[in-house]
């Protein structure tokens, strides 16, 4: 009987290793001791124990022999690692540090950033949205997040969910862009679109500063409404500015004889007739004053304006700024949208903070005329410009709007390229901010969700309304270095060592070592 017994022995051992390494396999991949590592760890142990009940004497035998003083001092010794590797894991834990030896601390956060996480007057959650399609995405943004929390001293946590996956929670936050970040402190909500420094670092700010940022747009002259839902209103803009805690109001200057002083910035999104010249007047008085400024102008053909009719608005750019709106329509056969060359599309933009997050996404732009740079206004030696969104090589500015329907070419009294779309201007000496761009289309519900057409006016808005008094993050440039291989003979060399001696060395020691043990044999 007892020998017959004797027979279930390897199964029941076979059984309880199993279980033993299922649940080191369950702990490993959970991190946890959930039901599965609890369930695995109970049959391991249970038919180690039949094992040893059907078999005692097997297990008497193996105590008392030379193997079991072995086995028993590689025990010894495997708990001693063991206990050390636990007792420093938990120093390191209690006791976190961080170096960064990348060239330019590239993996450290600028100390207005520190400052900004560590004066919150209270806990922020870190709240992103992305779908296994941003895996790349969330694994930078968890990085950089990892780093705040570790600044914080506890203020900041984070935590990831999946859009497609828990639609409930992705409305309850209004989440209507796949990759988006949320930082919430109590009942304040900031949203980015992209997570980078410079982005969760202003939104902190915002937090702990939530003063009203008030954003007007110019009324009275046929412009898109804000809060119209139509194929030419903004609402999805405006939706996207609320969700950064924006205010978003309306301004007539025809009615209101000065900006109003919480102004953070003045848009004019396409009016059909021109803006009038006392109006004109009070923005610049409000813009002299360090004020912020966005124009969205479209070719006059679009509008209810004679072609040869005076701008006013377009005068004062070009006379104060420096910048022109030119009276023409941007062609492109090569690179527009739906093979329609009056509907340019780009995907290159220049160096700014507004774009930074864009370079590589589209935007679209529906009949647009080109803005140009002509150079320093009359007088201001302190205007800072950027090609914000330059045109493609092949487009020109089409001047005779009659072929416009027939068959465009460029001559010589076209506006000639290289044209820009967009462009921005600082004046370091008073502040004031101006990004113009020469079309309003692009920002309406019927193009907003195109590429980043939505996220360019808002990153606009929050370029020109930039607190620079509470950050100015100075961008880390990462240095790129590369093997240049200057002769034939270099090369050779290189792939001689690392591609013929190194593994035919690691062969021959193989083959001494295996010849030494033959001898021995």
């Amino acid at each position: 009987m007892e020998s017959s017994l004797k027979r279930y022995v390897p199964f029941a051992l076979a059984l309880g290793l199993a279980g033993l390494v299922v649940a080191a396999g369950a702990w490993l991949l959970q991190r946890q001791i959930s039901v599965v590592v609890q369930a695995s760890l109970a049959v391991g142990l249970l038919g180690l124990a039949v094992a040893i009940l059907l078999n005692p004497g097997a297990l008497q035998a193996w105590s008392s022999g030379r193997q079991a003083r072995y086995g028993g001092n590689v025990l010894i010794m495997s708990a001693a690692v063991l206990g050390i590797l636990v007792l420093v894991n938990y120093l390191a834990v209690e006791n976190p540090q961080r170096w960064d030896w990348s060239e330019g601390q590239q993996n450290t956060l600028a100390p207005e950033s520190i400052e900004a996480v560590r004066q919150l007057p209270a806990a922020v959650k870190a709240i992103g949205f992305y779908s296994t399609r941003f895996a790349s995405s969330q694994d930078s943004a968890r990085s950089l997040l990892e780093q705040y929390r570790v600044e914080s001293d506890g203020k900041l946590t984070y935590e990831f969910h999946d859009p497609e996956g828990e639609p409930v929670l992705a409305r309850e936050y209004n989440i209507t862009r796949d990759g988006t970040l949320i930082l919430e402190m109590g009942e304040q909500r900031e949203e980015i679109s992209f997570a980078s420094e410079d982005q969760i670092s202003g939104a902190l700010i915002r937090l702990a500063n939530p003063a009203p940022r008030a954003v007007y747009f110019l009324t009275g002259h046929g412009e898109h409404a804000t809060d119209s839902t139509e194929q030419e209103g903004l609402s999805t803009v405006v939706d996207l500015l609320d969700r950064q805690n924006y205010l978003v109001q309306p301004l007539d200057l025809a009615v209101t004889a000065t900006v109003p002083s919480d102004a953070r910035a003045v848009v004019v999104a396409g009016p059909l007739v021109p803006v009038t010249q006392d109006e004109v007047d009070r923005l610049k008085t409000y813009v002299a004053g360090g004020g912020a400024l966005i124009v969205m102008l479209d070719p006059l053909i679009q509008t209810q304006t004679e072609l040869d009719a005076a701008e006013p608005l377009v005068e004062y750019l070009a006379q104060d700024w420096g910048v022109r709106l030119a009276n023409d329509v941007v062609v492109d056969f090569v690179n527009s949208a739906q093979g329609q060359p009056l509907f340019p599309f780009n995907a290159g933009y220049g160096s700014s903070t507004i774009t930074s997050r864009l370079q590589g996404i589209s935007t679209v732009y529906p009949v647009a005329r080109s803005v140009q740079m002509p150079g320093q206004a009359a007088g201001q030696a302190n205007l800072t410009y950027i090609a914000l969104i330059p045109a493609q090589p092949g487009a020109w500015g089409e001047t005779n709007f009659d072929s416009l329907s027939t068959q465009p070419a460029l001559d010589e009294s076209d506006s000639q390229p290289p044209l820009n779309l967009g462009v921005s201007v600082e004046n370091t000496a008073t502040g004031a901010r101006l990004v113009a761009i020469g079309d309003s289309d692009f920002a309406s519900n019927a193009f907003a969700d195109q590429g980043a057409n939505a996220n360019l006016l808002a990153n606009s808005v929050n370029w020109v309304t930039v607190e620079e008094s509470l950050i100015n993050l100075t961008p880390k440039v990462p240095t790129t270095r590369s093997l240049v291989l200057t002769n034939a003979m270099t090369a050779n060399f290189i792939f001689l060592l690392t591609v013929v001696l190194m593994p035919l060395a690691v062969l021959i020691a193989g083959g001494v070592v295996w010849y030494q043990r033959r001898r021995h044999v």
